[in-house]
């Protein structure tokens, strides 16, 4: 199953062309977070960036972490690894106890 992107890219339709990172929140609308940027690449590495994606080399292999630089994550573009998603846990059923088994 493909993983869902958050941030998308949209064009304001004006001319010159000007480019907006929107965010798709709980709710189910996009808001805009990065823009208007007149450079669409700027506006394609920040969103890259903010969905977490990976770095990759001119062969389109992935790129690994370089472990001395501790500051920057080589390995995802932007140089910071995503947060991961906190899910919740489903509630404690609630009921009674199980007997214990009989002799």
């Amino acid at each position: 199953m493909a993983k869902s992107k958050d941030y998308v890219i949209s064009e304001t339709g004006e001319f010159p062309p000007q480019y907006k990172v929107l965010h798709l929140d709980e709710d189910g609308i996009y808001r805009p977070v990065f823009g208007p940027d007149p450079d669409l690449e700027d506006a394609e590495r920040k969103c890259a960036e903010m969905n977490g994606e990976r770095a990759r080399n001119e062969k389109g292999q992935l790129i690994g972490d370089d472990p001395s630089t501790p500051d920057i994550n080589e390995a995802y573009v932007g140089g910071k690894k995503p947060k991961k998603k906190t899910t919740k846990k489903p509630a404690a059923k609630k009921g009674r106890p199980k007997k214990a088994a009989s002799k």
